[in-house]
């Protein structure tokens, strides 16, 4: 019988692949530097850190033992991890280097929603005399923290460093980053089922749900959801799955819905235990506005949504409590995006017209 052993980097690669996938190292696009209370040195040319190129951020010299930097953050490091991953892990790595091999680690953290927290992650390894990556975190480490793939996504995810003069009287730490680039390490199953279409629409009083999906494998049921305002979400029926591979149309009628304005969605269940949400539908039975957005209060980082468009050519304006137009957009789709109100928070109005210009909604949008 013959035995054959696998080479290193084989039984690596099994290893490593046990961590399902990886995104990254990619560099931050943002560099700030945030003032810490009793700090004696800042950081100069902070984006130098973007690109290992010998072209540094530094902080001059320290004489001080112990004494510190600020910290140098980094973030919008334009992350895409897919809709339901399970964030499994976190590297940060900084190649950085001293000549005068006085310089260590003051903190080293993560950066969650623009917030600097998590773990302590300073090494006391001293700033080694030639550029060299230090790597905080591995594969399974989530720097104390909880993850969803919108927080890596996010544009104020990122991290951040401050460094310190060894204790030590001779001499001045004159450290210097080179680059700072972050590795996300995650799980990401595939519903198994493809959600051609859904729609609801007004049936005299009741509503009508339609949905259409493919590829059904391992279902169990598609879980009827509704609300009044867009937002808050409770379950009003299961529909079971009939896990065929082909073209599937399921139907649902909620008869004599409470309110006027209505929102549904469907939570899609395997049978693993995974779940994926669909897009939110509505219908307008009020006798006023046809036209009404949704949710309300909303955040920028959100998708509006148009309830009751029937397939028209909006015209949508945002103006500020003062009458100032914020934004003038004009909208072919059931979903708005408010970049362009990105540094507008409070009330805001908007006026909706259709093709011919008349108005056929207006009102006010809390934005958060």
């Amino acid at each position: 019988m013959k035995i054959f052993l696998l080479p290193s980097s084989i039984i690596l690669l099994f290893q490593f692949s046990s961590y399902g996938q990886i995104s990254g190292p990619v560099n931050g696009g943002t560099f700030t530097v945030v003032a810490i209370p009793g700090s004696t040195q800042t950081w100069v040319n902070p984006g130098n850190v973007a690109a290992s190129d010998n072209v540094y951020a530094s902080f001059g010299s320290i004489t001080t033992a112990n004494a510190y930097t600020d910290y140098l953050v980094v973030t919008n490091f334009g992350f895409a991890i897919p809709g339901g991953s399970t964030i499994t892990g976190i590297v940060v790595e900084v190649e950085r280097s001293d000549v005068n091999f006085r310089t260590i680690d003051n903190s080293v953290k993560i950066v969650k929603g623009g917030i600097i927290g998590g773990d302590e992650k300073a090494v006391s390894a001293t700033y080694p005399l030639t550029d060299t990556y230090q790597q905080y975190g591995n594969a399974g480490d989530l720097w104390g923290l909880a993850w969803t793939d919108a927080d890596i996504n996010a544009s104020n995810f990122g991290m951040a460093v401050s460094a310190k003069k060894i204790n030590s009287p001779s001499g001045a730490a004159t450290g210097k980053i080179d680059d700072i680039r972050i590795t996300v390490y995650y799980n990401f199953v595939v519903l198994p089922v493809n959600l051609i279409s859904f729609s609801a629409s007004k049936n005299n009083k009741s509503v009508s749900l339609n949905w259409t999906t493919a590829n059904e494998i391992n279902m169990t049921a598609y879980e009827v959801q509704r609300s009044a305002d867009g937002t808050n979400f409770a379950p009003i029926a299961s529909v079971p799955s009939q896990n065929i591979r082909s073209l599937t149309q399921y139907n649902f009628d909620d008869p004599n819905p409470p309110g006027n304005i209505l929102f549904y969605r469907l939570k899609m269940i395997g049978i693993s235990g995974y779940t994926k949400y669909s897009k939110i539908v509505s219908v307008n039975f009020s006798s006023g506005n046809k036209i009404s957005l949704y949710p309300n209060p909303v955040s920028t980082n959100q998708i509006l949504h148009i309830a009751d468009r029937n397939g028209q050519l909006l015209n949508i304006r945002f103006f500020d409590m003062a009458g100032r137009m914020l934004s003038n957009m004009i909208i072919n789709s059931d979903d708005i995006s408010l970049s362009s109100l990105r540094n507008q928070k409070g009330v805001v109005v908007f006026q909706v017209t259709d093709s011919k210009f008349q108005i056929i909604a207006n009102g006010k949008l809390l934005v958060q």
